[in-house]
C-alpha cells in the first residue's frame, strides 16, 4: 500500500482527536493513558507520538479545536439575526446550550481539574476562556454600549454557569432548558436596565 494521501492523513488526525476527547471526557487527564487511546484507535503509540509529542500536547490540541467549535457555534447562532439585542440573547442561549451539555461539561472539568496542578494548562484555560468569550462579549458590547462589557458578561456567564450546572445533575433535564434558559436571561436584562437607569 502507498502513503495515506493528506486528505487521509488528517481525517485519521481527527479520528485521533475524537477518541482522545471522548478518552478524556470519561477518564479525565490523569487517568487517561495513550496506551489505552492506541487500543481504542487499534494503531501503534508510535502513531500517535508522530503527531502529539505526549499526552498534554495531545490534550491542548483536543482542547483548542473544542474552543474554534465553540465560537463558532456562538457565531452561528445569531448569523441571521440584526437586532442587537435579537443577537445578544440567541449568543446567551447558544452559550447556555453548551453549558447544559453533559458531553461539554465533562471536558471542561477534565480542564478544570487539571488546571489546579499545571501552570501550563492554567495558562491555556485562561487563553481558551478570553478566545471562548469573544462573540458574548462582542453581542454585549453592541447591545449595551453604555456598560463594561467584560463585567456583563461575567455576571451574565455567573447567572448561565450556575443554572447549567443544577441542570445537569437532574435527569430528565432537556425539557426545562429553554425555561431555565428564559428565566436568567431576563433577570439579567432587568439587571442590566437598572444599571443603565443608573448612568443617566
Amino acid at each position: 500500500m502507498g502513503r495515506p494521501t493528506k486528505a487521509q492523513a488528517q481525517g485519521w488526525t481527527q479520528s485521533l482527536l475524537d477518541e482522545a476527547r471522548a478518552l478524556f471526557c470519561e477518564r479525565g487527564y490523569a487517568s487517561a493513558t495513550l496506551d489505552e487511546l492506541a487500543v481504542r484507535l487499534r494503531c501503534s503509540k508510535h502513531s500517535i507520538y508522530r503527531r502529539f509529542a505526549d499526552k498534554q500536547t495531545l490534550f491542548v490540541a483536543v482542547v483548542d479545536r473544542d474552543v474554534i467549535r465553540f465560537v463558532a457555534g456562538l457565531d452561528s447562532s445569531c448569523a441571521a439575526i440584526s437586532d442587537p439585542l435579537g443577537r445578544l440573547r440567541a449568543v446567551a442561549r447558544a452559550y447556555f446550550g453548551f453549558g447544559a451539555s453533559r458531553d461539554h461539561a465533562a471536558l471542561y472539568a477534565a480542564m478544570s481539574l487539571e488546571a489546579t496542578t499545571s501552570a501550563e494548562i492554567r495558562l491555556r484555560a485562561s487563553q481558551w476562556a478570553s478566545e471562548a468569550l469573544v462573540p458574548l462579549r462582542s453581542a454585549i458590547a453592541a447591545a449595551m454600549p453604555w456598560g463594561d462589557a467584560n463585567e456583563q458578561c461575567e455576571i451574565l456567564i455567573d447567572l448561565l454557569d450556575g443554572a447549567a450546572n443544577r441542570l445537569r445533575l437532574r435527569d430528565d433535564f432537556e425539557n426545562d432548558v429553554e425555561i431555565v434558559f428564559s428565566i436568567r436571561w431576563n433577570k439579567f436584562l432587568r439587571m442590566c436596565a437598572s444599571e443603565s437607569m443608573d448612568l443617566r
